[in-house]
């Protein structure tokens, strides 16, 4: 069997027991280099449809992402071709990459999280998980999903029409990019929503760059009138605005849930996918190392912001995201930083054996448990 695999999909080890891995760009992967290949494992970067697809060997495609808009998900099914990808794969990762940014935020604004309002918008796999961390910090959690919602969504978060939570001092996405329909979601921050969000609030979004018109944002950020900003994704992506960049608080190249966990977690449910399809046992994941203790105190907000940047900065990934703009070839080296993507653990990779005071036990248990669940 052969396998066509984007070359930034760690743990793919598990696969050459039964099958011949060809690793390549997946931002530039053509018809040609698909060859006789009968499984596709891609990312986020690479357009699966008719045009890469039509006339191929490949009976299999598994996008190691949470979200399938790279996917054109109608032809797979005409083409009885079998999809798979990794729902929630990377929501630890993403959840303390938001938490670290409304820290940021809140600091730069000189406000107490815990006496702020957040709208988390969009509540799958990732929503729920930032919703669940943000109330565990103290925070006035709301949400929004009309498709939960109409569905009788019974769960413990607040629910309420977006244009109702623009009055939330933040403002997280967290929502799939869909083009049409009643709850299409591309450019669900348009002109006119953004037009009501002023200076002291703040936005955060982690999901698809096109979620927020971002010349829109831009203008409104070149008039001072635009919430605090912080951006891991960019409508125009791998091409990133200098403009923007300058204007947000923080930025990144896409990268809010790469951490190693994350990455191999969504590369091992493609595997268990393939051999489920395939009629195949699949070999079990050997035990990781015994992890390492942290023994930072945690007694305030400034204490949790440093625990989480023992693991994470995002300054880092801001500083740059900011030198690849200066190259002679920024979009190239856009996709290089994700590339050639420092390793990255999530918390729960360590142990927590420092003091911790009763305001920031919820959130630290979370962190720490394996499940991110407090126990």
């Amino acid at each position: 069997m052969h396998i066509i695999a984007d070359a930034n999909m760690p743990g793919l080890e598990p696969f050459e027991d039964f099958a011949t891995v060809e690793r390549v760009d997946g931002r530039t992967l053509t018809r040609e280099q698909l060859g006789e290949a009968e499984i596709l494992l891609v990312r986020s970067v690479t357009r699966v449809d008719a045009t890469l697809l039509a006339g191929s060997r490949v009976r299999f495609v598994g996008s190691a992402t949470i979200g399938t808009d790279h996917v054109d998900l109608a032809y797979l099914a005409q083409a009885d071709i079998e999809f798979a990808h990794a729902p929630g794969c990377n929501a630890r990762a993403v959840a303390e990459y938001v938490l670290q940014a409304v820290l940021l935020l809140c600091a730069a604004q000189g406000r107490s999280p815990q006496e702020s309002r957040v709208a988390v918008v969009g509540l799958g796999n990732v929503g729920r998980r930032v919703a669940d961390w943000l109330d565990a910090l103290g925070m006035t959690v709301q949400g929004c999903d009309p498709l939960l919602e109409r569905a009788g969504y019974a769960g413990p978060v607040p629910l309420a029409p977006l244009d109702q939570l623009l009055q939330a001092d933040i403002i997280t996405l967290h929502v799939p990019l869909t083009q049409t329909g009643d709850d299409a979601t591309r450019h669900l921050l348009d002109a006119d929503r953004l037009s009501r969000l002023g200076p002291e609030q703040m936005l955060i979004n982690t999901c698809r760059g096109p979620v927020i018109d971002n010349e829109a944002l831009s203008q409104q950020l070149t008039d001072d009138t635009g919430p605090l900003t912080v951006l891991d994704v960019w409508e125009t992506e791998p091409t990133v605005p200098p403009t923007l960049y300058q204007q947000v608080l923080m930025g990144s190249p896409h990268i809010a849930g790469y951490s190693l966990e994350g990455k191999l977690k969504g590369t091992r449910m493609l595997y268990d996918a393939v051999c489920e399809w395939s009629g195949r046992e699949a070999v079990t994941e050997s035990g990781g190392a015994d992890a390492s203790v942290l023994r930072q105190p945690v007694t305030s907000n400034e204490d949790l912001l440093a625990l989480l940047q023992t693991a994470y900065r995002l300054k880092d990934d801001y500083r740059r995201l900011g030198d690849s703009l200066n190259e002679a070839a920024p979009d190239a080296a856009f996709d290089r930083l994700r590339k050639q993507y420092p390793v990255r653990h999530e918390l729960h990779h360590w142990q927590h054996d420092g003091p911790v005071a009763d305001a920031w036990t919820a959130v630290v248990s979370r962190l720490f448990e394996p499940d991110g669940v407090a126990r």
